[in-house]
């Protein structure tokens, strides 16, 4: 296929406007796409198709038709890098595309900003299935919760008819950026944004999205949140205050499936921690969920050496109130919630991109493992 350069594509459009191949209308389409039609229909790299009988200018080569269909253009999704807002909503649009019987993503709600907060789901149909939840970057800096969940996603999607009944009998509900306005944010802006962009006094001060579920809202005081606007920690006016939020609870609450496992992926601390967040005491399905924290554990260091350790958020961390874990457990009651502490506490937010696909894979041996923990209990 011959391409031809921007500037090239300039000058080409004043030649051809010349020998009135293409109007003044045209020309603006033929600077902006850089594709350009022969008069049989077919495409070197330039824009509009052009009227039967068109003679075409000396110098460029005319493509024979073939019935092959036409190869998508180069595939910008990788795990070797981080990858902007755009690249994952066409990502996921693209698996869409290729695997319609099983993949379908559907837009759960808008950012403060408007922007689209988009889901994949992949699900065979079956009536029979349970429901599992997948999110990442409600903390905006954590780039790499959804280079891990999107890994999930494709793997998944692209294996599906030979994966075992431990994946192929759920409905996977998956959300790559939940918050997307801070995560573009944090490739423009501020790469240690946490929160999201909601406007307090005039001032895109932004919310605490995980201090923002009802459960356990505003408890402890300053200790599990933070009621200043300033502060990475700010829970916001009132319990989903956010749109943000809301898409997750209302998307939950309103699915007609029962929900299995709730998995919200952040990073740094290498931890699997489970309700309670917002008070000392063990949650009543405290050793259930222990024990498939330990699955999942073991799952990562036979795949990569990497330890991971297993507790009760507040037992592993500190107080926190508010979270979608402490929500999806208590209000949901999805029985299996989880928060996903990812690496690494050596490089904290900033993992290399070396490290993304080792992330990747032992992560998917613990979704995995945990799947078949969940069919058997």
């Amino acid at each position: 296929m011959n391409t031809i350069s921007t500037t090239s594509a300039t000058k080409l459009s004043k030649v051809l406007r010349k020998t009135n191949v293409i109007s003044e209308h045209d020309e603006e389409d033929l600077e902006s796409n850089s594709t350009i039609w022969t008069e049989n229909g077919t495409q070197t790299k330039f824009g509009k198709k052009t009227k039967p009988g068109t003679v075409i200018p000396r110098g460029l080569k005319q493509i024979v038709p073939t019935n092959k269909p036409n190869k998508r253009k180069v595939k910008l999704m990788n795990w070797k890098k981080y990858h902007r807002l755009n690249v994952i909503y066409a990502f996921i649009d693209e698996l869409e595309r290729d695997y319609p019987a099983i993949c379908t993503v559907s837009v759960i709600g808008q950012s403060v900003e408007g922007r689209d907060i988009k889901m994949l789901k992949i699900s065979n149909s079956d009536a029979r299935n349970s429901a599992i939840w997948l999110d990442a970057s409600i903390h905006s800096r954590e780039w790499i919760s959804t280079a891990v969940v999107t890994y999930i996603a494709d793997y998944i999607a692209r294996n599906f008819h030979s994966l075992p009944t431990s994946i192929t009998n759920k409905d996977w509900h998956i959300v790559p950026i939940l918050n997307p306005d801070g995560y573009e944010y944090t490739h423009t802006h501020d790469r240690m944004w946490r929160k999201n962009r909601a406007k307090h006094d005039g001032e895109r001060v932004g919310v605490d999205l995980n201090r923002n579920f009802s459960c356990g809202w505003g408890n402890n005081g300053d200790e599990g949140s933070s009621e200043e606007p300033s502060s990475v920690f700010y829970r916001g006016p009132m319990p989903f205050s956010e749109p943000e939020a809301i898409a997750v609870r209302d998307t939950i609450l309103g699915s007609t499936v029962i929900f299995k496992a709730f998995l919200s992926f952040h990073s740094y601390y290498e931890l699997i921690i489970f309700p309670w967040g917002y008070k000392r005491e063990p949650c009543p399905d405290y050793l259930k969920l222990l024990e498939g924290g330990a699955v999942m554990a073991r799952a990562i260091f036979e795949s990569s050496g990497v330890t991971y350790k297993v507790g009760s958020t507040k037992d592993m961390t500190y107080y926190a109130c508010g979270t979608s874990t402490d929500w999806s457990y208590a209000i949901a009651k999805i029985p299996y919630s989880y928060m996903i502490e990812l690496r690494s506490k050596k490089y904290r937010f900033k993992l290399p991109k070396d490290q993304i696909m080792e992330t990747c894979k032992e992560i998917l041996s613990a979704v995995k493992s945990l799947m078949e923990f969940i069919d058997r209990n």
